[in-house]
């Protein structure tokens, strides 16, 4: 027989056996993934969630990134951190919309609560508590200043009972609700497309004296920390001066899926089993 007839024939038969090796590897990685999604366990979740990840299932990588974010993510929540020159603390892990049915419970209660707050239905005090005591800083009368919204509804609505706290319940602490004047409405950078990208127009004043005045910004979500920085640098050009910021979430940065991919699979190895993963 021709050499080369041989030649094609074995290469039709490996290109054939691999086909069949990679339908049957994306058949395991979605049934592994449908299993991780209607796990009642948490172990049971990961554990499944691994399988499917080590079978190249993309979601399932982002759902083993979401769930492990300690693996990935430089800063747990209530662990101060410095960003552009500021010190940061926030509440919790905060993931976008169009992962919901990657998360699980906790985290979608979590998400459920950061957008009651950003509506104004819930007011934040545990949230603001829990973020001050994290910063640990030093006894002063620090002033509060809240990150201007899209416009001056959502402003009011959404941290109105934060200031009602303050107010009365923390003579430490002044509240800044009434320094700023939302002007103008703008486009919510948080649903606007390419956000990460985008940096939007001031649509506000500072309209109070706060001068000489140590100052905690408070606002909803981190993501690239550019609206903060902008807002300190406004403040501190106003004369105040910024020691901290706290903000109910933090966005969480997906990584490569390589990087996922990679983190599972040496755990696997060096584990010796996929039931120990």
């Amino acid at each position: 027989m021709n050499e080369r007839l041989v030649f094609l024939i074995l290469l039709c038969l490996i290109g054939g056996l691999l086909h069949i090796i990679a339908y049957w590897r994306r058949k395991t990685g979605e049934a592994a993934f449908a299993a991780a999604r209607m796990a009642d366990k948490g172990k049971e979740r990961d554990r499944y969630c691994r399988l499917a990840v080590m079978a190249g299932h993309r979601d399932a990588c982002r759902m083993f990134c979401f769930s492990r974010p300690d693996l990935f993510e430089d800063h747990p929540p209530l662990k101060p951190f410095k960003s552009r020159g500021i010190r940061i603390a926030f509440y919790g892990h905060y993931y976008s919309s169009r992962y919901k049915p990657l998360l699980n419970d906790e985290q979608r209660a979590f998400c459920r609560s950061l957008y009651q707050f950003k509506d104004g239905e819930i007011h934040g005090i545990e949230f603001f508590k829990a973020c001050m005591g994290a910063l640990q800083l030093e006894k002063k009368p620090y002033h509060i200043m809240f990150m201007p919204c899209s416009n001056w509804i959502k402003y009011g609505q959404r941290f109105k009972r934060l200031d009602w706290y303050i107010c009365t319940h923390r003579p430490d602490l002044t509240s800044g609700l009434y320094d700023v004047d939302v002007f103008e409405s703008r486009e919510s950078l948080h649903e606007a497309k390419g956000a990460e990208n985008r940096v939007l127009e001031r649509n506000y004043n500072i309209i109070r004296n706060i001068k000489g005045k140590e100052i905690i910004i408070i606002d909803d979500v981190l993501t690239t920390g550019q609206s903060v920085a902008d807002y300190k640098e406004e403040i501190e050009r106003c004369g105040g001066k910024v020691v901290a910021a706290i903000f109910y979430g933090r966005t969480v940065t997906v990584p490569s899926l390589f990087l996922v991919k990679a983190a599972v699979w040496w755990k696997h190895l060096t584990s010796g089993s996929c039931r120990q993963c």
